[in-house]
């Protein structure tokens, strides 16, 4: 099967105007900070079982240059079936362990396009939390979370 990214309803969309997004990224937890759509929302993307990540480039002008594009693309989060992303890492990990099952094929690939960046992240699940905070506050409680504190 051929990989294609499929649109997911999240209930939120990263502003198109810029949605200064900061990804929060540990051995244990993925976090993506970003400003939303909607004026004065800011959005709490959390990536459950999450094993890699991708941050950055392309943005907006080099986006249709992506392999899994599509013209239909809008920002948003999308989930890429058939991604050779997973079973690439299994692939990996079978070298110094060739006799441990890894699980990798479980995983989810996920994107999220967003002003100027595309963020990838292969995890077992994403939801959404949308705050009425500051970007800064925000951003401070997925710290703490990722840090393992009580908010």
């Amino acid at each position: 099967m051929k990989p294609r990214a499929v649109s997911l309803d999240l209930g939120v969309i990263p502003s198109p105007a810029g949605s200064g997004e900061l990804l929060l990224a540990d051995e244990r937890s993925c976090r993506l900070v970003f400003a939303t759509q909607q004026p004065h929302r800011i959005a709490m993307a959390t990536f459950a079982g999450f094993a890699q990540v991708l941050f950055g480039y392309p943005n907006d002008e080099a986006l249709s240059g992506h392999p899994l594009h599509d013209p239909d693309w809008e920002y948003g989060f999308y989930e890429v079936q058939g991604s050779p992303w997973p079973s690439r890492l299994e692939a990996q990990n079978r070298v110094p362990f060739p006799e441990t099952p890894s699980g990798w094929r479980q995983l989810r690939h996920f994107l999220v396009v967003c002003h100027e960046d595309l963020v990838e992240v292969l995890a077992d699940e994403v939801s959404v939390e949308v705050f009425d905070k500051s970007f800064e506050e925000v951003a401070m409680h997925a710290l703490r979370l990722n840090l393992g504190s009580s908010c």
